[in-house]
């Protein structure tokens, strides 16, 4: 047996515990693709707006937020030149100005609005993708892919693999280093999602108003009565704070549907749906004309005019719309009709034109 004085003990011990722990971390592989951990994005909380629809699957985060501005202004992505934001235009109050998309050789559709999507519950103008989550999945690689980007997805691939900030973005959202076709679309999805759900707006003067901020003019004020009460009875489908129910509502513009688009019933094949659109939000709507599902509006005047004068009668019209006050129309004189677009004039948000948070990245 051999004695060590307590001195050279205690080295001895101390060596021997560097070597075996350097053993041990040796041993255990470095997982190098270990993704940072990811900041969480809190939305705004807008006063009376109800709870956001966020799939537990696709929370929000500062970096997935990043990663979806990203893609939806990058026209590489696409085999025809466009990105999501081709349509979707920041000074438009993110619509797309006159465009029309042609989704059916005989049925157009007017570009939506992308503001405040985080409080819809379904999307298309037939309410046929559940979740907002599921609607770029369309553009990148549903039926109606080739309409709108008509991308090659092993050339959007290599187009993100070559990108470096593509590859470590998309590594720490969706813990996913080598990007293939079995999740890249659903990861495209979920991240353009998550831009949009932070394109918000609540700033308008009316806003202001509301909150005691701001006055209305003489003319405004007239409008918002109208537009507030039994008069012009625009409240019940545009109330505040979303400006939009939600809800489907065939408000007369067309009588017969043999050729017409036939709305919510493509989407429930109900013959009660026939005719039916959502209720559009009008905030910003002095930026987004033109104005209904198809565009067949260049003005607010003419939208105002439809409601005064130009409801036409079918078995499926709202009940909103068949009052005996409005069998004739609302009756509203030229005053009046000035008052209440000086009105939505005031739900027009100069923030959300200008925000930089939401501009192009690249």
């Amino acid at each position: 047996m051999i004695y060590l004085p307590m001195k050279n003990l205690l080295l001895l011990i101390l060596f021997l515990n560097i070597i075996f722990c350097s053993c041990k971390k040796n041993d255990t592989p470095t997982n190098s693709t270990t993704a940072a951990p990811l900041t969480p994005y809190t939305l705004p909380a807008y006063p009376r707006f109800p709870a956001p629809y966020i799939l537990p699957s696709n929370p929000l985060s500062v970096e997935g937020v990043k990663l979806g501005r990203m893609i939806f202004y990058d026209h590489t992505l696409s085999g025809n030149g466009r990105a999501c934001a081709s349509c979707h235009v920041q000074m438009m109050g993110f619509t797309g100005g006159n465009q029309l998309l042609g989704l059916d050789p005989k049925v157009y559709h007017n570009v939506p609005s992308l503001v405040n999507k985080a409080w819809q519950p379904n999307f298309t103008y037939y309410g046929s993708v559940p979740e907002l989550d599921l609607v770029a999945e369309l553009d990148f690689a549903g039926s109606d892919a080739p309409l709108f980007l008509n991308p090659d997805l092993d050339t959007v691939i290599k187009r993100f693999k070559s990108n470096p900030q593509y590859v470590a973005l998309f590594n720490q959202v969706f813990h996913k280093d080598v990007l293939n076709k079995t999740d890249i679309v659903q990861s495209i999805s979920y991240a353009v999602s998550q831009f949009v759900r932070t394109i918000t707006s609540y700033g308008s003067k009316f806003d202001q108003y509301v909150a005691g901020t701001a006055t209305l003019n003489p003319s405004e004020w007239n409008g918002y009565v109208i537009f507030y009460s039994e008069k012009g009875d625009c409240f019940h489908c545009h109330g505040f704070p979303l400006m939009t129910d939600n809800a489907w509502h065939n408000i007369g513009l067309d009588s017969d549907f043999s050729t017409a688009d036939k709305g919510r019933y493509n989407a429930t094949g109900n013959p009660n749906d026939i005719g039916l659109f959502r209720s559009p939000t009008l905030r910003n709507i002095a930026l987004t004309a033109p104005y209904m599902h198809d565009g067949r509006y260049a003005t607010l005047d003419a939208v105002i005019e439809h409601y005064n004068s130009g409801v036409k009668h079918s078995a499926t019209l709202d009940p909103l719309m068949t009052l005996p006050r409005k069998a004739t129309g609302l009756h509203l004189t030229p005053q009046d009709k000035a008052d209440l677009k000086a009105f939505l004039m005031t739900l027009t948000d100069s923030s959300l034109t200008t925000n930089p948070a939401l501009s192009n990245p690249w």
